[in-house]
């Protein structure tokens, strides 16, 4: 099969022949038809985040049709529609019980992070990481719902939001853009920051009431004015770096929410005293969960999220796609596999 290798650090990715995955009695084997590119990608390629064995394949956002099962599969079988969750777990720890699978303590493998991902012809799951992707939504979009739907989801969730709530995303990319539209739907005022003009006006298409420019020397007054208070109940920080953490923290209130996605090996400089005596909340957000996923899968069926995608390259050109990310892509690209 065709795959897009990674071969050392910092280096394009080749474009080769290799063996198509051997499946076990309990896998499947799927035919990949459209894989988005996330910012975890890049991060591995420039040896900025996990460490896989190389040679290694990309890829986790993919959705695409089962090819093959496992002897010992049962409900899915050749032709159906999938998307993966990403974590592959025991299904026995504590974390793995309670439906946390991304927590899991006996992980054997994240799809395209820790074993070989999806920017190839075909790529296995366990059967029970795949959830069936209705016709009605393009591959294109269903690979989107693996990564950048359900993070966004899950985050929602983690932070507990109420109707009473205000709510600003820090990083209106991929994920944060999704954000918008689930807090939106949920009538939650949400406001965006970011240091692109192009994805704030995004931001506004998709239902955030106020967007600024990172470097608004105004930022926090707006930010007050929007919430009618000292700061908005919860900020959901898409970026990760340590400047980002001390905006999300002035930019709440007390007894606020900082939601933690984007992941950066910064240091913050942010202390317990703040975080104590303003009782706030910090809390991190990976991913998400199985029930998630299917969550997730019909919010995008009945249009309630509706993933943006700037542009679309076949597998030859993923180097390109990744200069494109590089540059500061509008919203999330596709590798588009097999038509």
């Amino acid at each position: 099969m065709r795959a897009a290798v990674m071969r050392a650090v910092g280096q394009l990715l080749s474009i080769e022949d290799v063996p198509v995955p051997q499946i076990g009695p309990d896998e499947v084997l799927v035919e990949t038809r459209a894989c988005g590119i996330c910012g975890t990608d890049l991060h591995i390629l420039e040896g900025r985040g996990y460490v896989p064995a190389l040679p290694h394949i990309l890829g986790h956002e993919p959705a695409g049709v089962v090819a093959q099962v496992g002897a010992d599969v049962s409900g899915l079988q050749a032709g159906d529609r999938v998307v993966p969750h990403l974590f592959f777990s025991c299904d026995r720890c504590y974390f793995c019980r309670l439906g946390r699978h991304q927590q899991c303590l006996n992980l054997k493998g994240i799809l395209g992070v820790l074993c070989p991902g999806a920017f190839a012809e075909f790529f296995k799951a366990p059967a029970a990481n795949l959830f069936p992707l209705p016709s009605s939504v393009p591959f294109s979009v269903g690979g989107l719902v693996a990564d950048a739907v359900v993070t966004a989801l899950h985050a929602t969730k983690r932070a507990g939001i109420e109707l009473r709530d205000s709510a600003l995303v820090l990083g209106a990319g991929g994920v944060g853009q999704i954000l918008i539209q689930i807090l939106h739907a949920q009538g939650i005022p949400v406001a965006a920051i970011d240091r692109s003009e192009e994805k704030l006006r995004l931001a506004e298409k998709m239902g955030a009431s106020l967007a600024l420019l990172a470097d608004d020397p105004d930022i926090l007054s707006a930010v007050h004015h929007f919430s009618g208070t000292e700061g908005v109940s919860c900020v959901f920080n898409c970026v990760g770096t340590g400047s980002s953490m001390r905006l999300a923290a002035d930019c709440v209130r007390r007894c606020g929410r900082v939601v933690v996605i984007g992941e950066e090996a910064d240091h913050i400089s942010l202390g317990t005293t703040e975080i104590a005596q303003r009782e706030l909340e910090i809390i991190g957000s990976r991913n998400g969960t199985r029930q998630d996923t299917v969550e997730a899968i019909r919010l995008v069926a009945s249009g309630v999220i509706k993933p943006f995608i700037a542009e679309q390259f076949p597998l030859e050109k993923i180097n390109d796609a990744f200069d494109c990310m590089r540059k500061g892509a509008l919203a999330r690209l596709v590798i588009v596999v097999r038509e």
